[in-house]
């Protein structure tokens, strides 16, 4: 009700912290300051595929929109945001690739993808989220004799958020991980029916700053 009556004012996602609990007037940001930036660490494992790598991920993202949002657990904030991602992939070696002589080696991946997130009211001192998005991302290895290196990249995450007033607001969580092309682009070796794409999950430290 009260965001109903001040027209020129958002309701943000550090609304439900400890800030907002002891300043209500923290629920209310003034429409410049949403160009919050999120800045996050992962680092994670892949499963599922025969060749076994290392994902460290580096990802800025920018909010572009919010609003309040009912979903099946209750009240919550919405955001849409865009993520540029940055991996270093740490190659390990197995049988298989010992066995055809495939020469791979350490690489990297880029991605862009938009995302949608969801935050929680407090729920014992913290705010869980919940986030996923879809893009497109490129890699400068392959890992195996069927895909390519532009790939549609997917992801889902969740996790639990603490606002600090004056800093920013700190969490960690878990996110998957899927690349893959589809089957849609590719030419010889790069395309085959056998592609599987590549999963993983990734442990995240996440810090956001707004400025």
């Amino acid at each position: 009700m009260q965001a109903n009556l001040n027209p020129g004012l958002s309701l943000q996602p550090h609304a439900f912290g400890e800030c907002a609990q002891n300043n209500p007037d923290f629920l209310f940001v003034p429409p410049e300051m949403l160009n919050d930036y999120l800045v996050k660490l992962a680092y994670g494992r892949t499963f599922g595929t025969s060749t076994q790598l290392d994902y460290a991920t580096f990802e800025l993202s920018k909010r572009v929109s919010s609003f309040p949002a009912l979903t099946y657990f209750g009240p919550a904030i919405g955001e849409v945001q865009v993520a540029l991602m940055a991996s270093y992939v740490f190659y390990y070696e197995g049988n298989i690739e010992k066995l055809k002589k495939l020469d791979f080696h350490d690489g990297y991946e880029l991605a862009w993808v938009p995302k949608g997130r969801f935050t929680f009211p407090v729920w014992f001192g913290l705010n869980p989220y919940l986030e996923s998005g879809a893009g497109l991302s490129y890699v400068s290895e392959t890992y195996r004799n069927s895909g390519s290196r532009w790939n549609w990249s997917l992801l889902g995450g969740f996790g639990l958020e603490k606002n600090v007033c004056d800093s920013g607001v700190f969490s960690l969580g878990v996110q998957w991980r899927h690349l893959s092309n589809g089957n849609m682009w590719g030419t010889g070796d790069e395309l085959h029916n056998s592609n599987s794409g590549t999963d993983m999950v990734q442990g995240m430290a996440t810090f956001i700053q707004r400025f």
